[in-house]
């Protein structure tokens, strides 16, 4: 039983810490409208830190694709209890033309989730919302409710009630994250563009989101992540980054106890930033993003306003770069039937010695 536990831990998929990059694209050809494949590839945070790659299923009742030539779409998160990897796509072949043109009845939209062991479920789907259009992120409390957000329909429920809109304060989104029992999501629409929060996890109802943070008319947010405390974020902005007294790259955000304020932005290169994930234990935070042209993942420890990235890797021929997230963790049984493994192995080897 021990030596099966070793097995199983050796065979997961994902380390706690690493880098997961959502990918579109197989590389064997050019990407376009049409149903395009997604991989979720681990990295380690080090340069050329590539490990392993999952690939999403692109054929039969489970797939899940994406538009392989919009940008807007393969948002990738945590789930409320890090425990699952959160996504959005379309439920058909890879292949299928025009792909956020059709309509949901005849193409599905869907969520699913990945854990660290690499278990992949299509988790929920709506034949109704974000139909003619692009279905974008996906959000869980990892206890069964789901959440998704796109172009036409608000902020909308998936899980084990009946699906509806939840809010339609803001309907066309981008990011939407379940982050301390609340719901967050990102809109590049209108002049109100930034961070709005909807209290609590609603499953129905016309719930009011409030704007948090308001990146203003001429920015483009995207992925985005808080601090413990809810005293510091930083968003991804799709706008070039110019220099660090604009909105654009990966912005920082602190709240003065009234009111989110802006305080820099940072970047690698001149390219603005969709995916995003923040290390905070240290002194210094440090940020991980994809850049908005899909083309590279870097890397920006923030000592300040005049703090420079550097590229950790850049993605193949036909391949871009998409959501961002780190390696979700195992469930807590997972790592007592690790303990147990670990001490019953020591034993039987301690008494093979003796």
């Amino acid at each position: 039983a021990a030596l099966f536990l070793f097995a199983a831990v050796a065979q997961a998929q994902f380390s706690p810490g690493d880098l997961v990059v959502l990918r579109d694209g197989t590389g064997s050809g050019a990407l376009s409208s049409a149903g395009t494949a997604i991989f979720l590839d681990q990295y380690t945070t080090t340069p050329s830190g590539y490990v392993n790659s999952l690939a999403i299923p692109s054929t039969g009742s489970s797939a899940l694709v994406n538009s392989g030539s919009a940008a807007s779409e393969g948002g990738l998160n945590l789930s409320g209890d890090g425990q699952y990897l959160v996504f959005a796509g379309y439920n058909a072949a890879a292949g299928t033309a025009s792909i956020a043109g059709t309509t949901a009845a005849a193409v599905p939209r869907g969520v699913a989730t990945v854990d660290a062991s690499g278990n992949y479920i299509l988790a929920a789907t709506t034949s109704s919302f974000f139909s003619g259009n692009n279905v974008r992120s996906g959000a869980t409390d990892g206890s069964g409710n789901f959440w998704a957000v796109g172009a036409n329909s608000g902020a909308v429920y998936m899980g084990t009630g009946t699906p509806g809109p939840v809010s339609s304060t803001v309907a066309n989104n981008r990011i939407i994250q379940d982050i301390a029992g609340n719901l967050y999501f990102s809109t590049g629409s209108g002049t109100s563009r930034g961070i709005y929060e909807i209290s609590g996890t609603p499953t129905s109802g016309a719930n009011t989101a409030v704007s948090l943070i308001n990146n203003g008319g001429g920015a483009s947010p995207y992925d985005f992540t808080f601090n413990s405390s809810l005293t510091i974020a930083y968003v991804a902005d799709s706008s070039p980054f110019t220099n660090s007294t604009t909105i654009g790259g990966v912005e920082k955000w602190s709240y003065n106890g009234s009111a989110w304020v802006f305080d820099y932005s940072l970047s690698y290169g001149t390219n603005g930033a969709v995916g995003l994930a923040v290390n905070f234990s240290g002194a210094n935070p440090i940020i991980y993003a994809t850049s908005a042209n899909g083309a590279s993942l870097f890397t920006v420890t923030d000592t300040g306003s005049s703090a420079t990235g550097s590229l950790l890797d850049t993605a193949g021929a036909n391949e871009a770069f998409r959501g961002l997230d780190f390696a979700p963790v195992p469930e807590p049984s997972t790592f007592a039937m690790i303990g147990l493994g670990v001490m019953t192995l020591w034993g039987f080897r301690r008494n093979r010695k003796s």
